[in-house]
């Protein structure tokens, strides 16, 4: 009998790091990761932290399209002041991109392929229990291809044409910010343009197709319930290797690493060339690299 398809969400404790090590290595490239540096923090874009911060009791969402607008149009009229190079003007996303990179809120979230470089992002400079976040890449992968067949009346297409589709409705949609009933959807966003700093991440950016309203509002649309499964580490490990559940069944993860197991990874990942300096290249990044704890007081009597 065929098992019922899923759409898992599941929340794990690492208690020793190297039991990342064994998950099934398949069963990781499906997932793209975010390291957050408080376990209790949720998914949410810089843009939507600060329509909190600066309207925390807004009533009106159509304030926050034409609040990303007025950004785009300022850093499209300012940015030939310190670049002659640029993107056109109706390439949305790639002008995003470059928001973000120098320090601009945006409604991108900053993802990476390796769950490596997302536990450096949760643990270094910290002293609490951050946390990993794995979405799968299949459901949101599959929503752009079945909307690209449905198009253009195909049954196939290569990466390439569905990373340039992808590109082309998140255009599409940030142009069509103001309009209602947007469908809820998160796109996975390979940029055209690399810089080193997203190279040495190996980056990449989820994009929410409505910016009127949060993350998580878009995120649920792939799960089955907003809570979460909670599991032990060891039943993951199983899953990865398809016990249970099959993996494609399992659309986010949340894993998380307590405190007390912060000093050691960083030290590890220091020992894998996983550093601030590695990750942030120039002079801000080495200054930032500094700021770890080169001391240890757990477990000493």
């Amino acid at each position: 009998m065929e098992k019922k398809e899923h759409h898992l969400y599941l929340e794990t404790t690492l208690e020793n790091w190297t039991d990342i090590f064994r998950l099934n290595q398949r069963f990781l490239s499906k997932f793209i990761y975010r390291g957050q540096a408080n376990e209790k923090w949720k998914l949410s874009t810089s843009l939507e932290r600060q329509i909190e911060r600066l309207f925390p009791n807004l009533y009106d969402k159509y304030t926050i399209p034409e609040h990303e607008r007025l950004m785009l149009k300022e850093f499209q009229w300012k940015y030939p002041l310190y670049s002659s190079q640029y993107p056109e003007s109706k390439d949305f996303v790639e002008w995003l991109t470059i928001m973000q990179h120098y320090g601009a809120t945006t409604r991108l979230l900053d993802f990476s392929y390796s769950i490596f470089i997302a536990m450096h992002m949760a643990v270094a400079e910290n002293g609490e229990s951050g946390a990993i976040w794995a979405i799968n890449k299949i459901p949101l992968d599959f929503a752009i291809f079945k909307q690209y067949i449905e198009k253009f009346n195909v049954n196939s297409a290569s990466h390439d044409k569905l990373v340039q589709f992808t590109l082309e409705q998140a255009n599409s949609l940030i142009e069509r910010g103001f309009e209602k009933d947007i469908e809820k959807q998160l796109l996975i966003i390979s940029p055209k343009t690399c810089n080193e700093r997203l190279s040495r991440q190996q980056g990449l950016f989820i994009m929410p197709s409505d910016i009127k309203c949060s993350f998580d509002d878009c995120l649920v649309s792939y799960l089955d319930s907003t809570e979460p499964l909670k599991i032990k580490f060891e039943n993951l490990i199983e899953y990865s290797v398809g016990a249970k559940y099959r993996q494609e069944d399992i659309s986010l993860i949340k894993i998380i690493i307590p405190k007390e197991n912060n000093f050691e990874i960083v030290k590890s990942l220091r020992a894998m060339n996983i550093t601030t300096e590695i990750l942030f290249p120039g002079l801000d990044g080495l200054a930032k690299s500094l700021n770890y704890a080169r001391f240890s007081f757990q477990g000493i009597d």
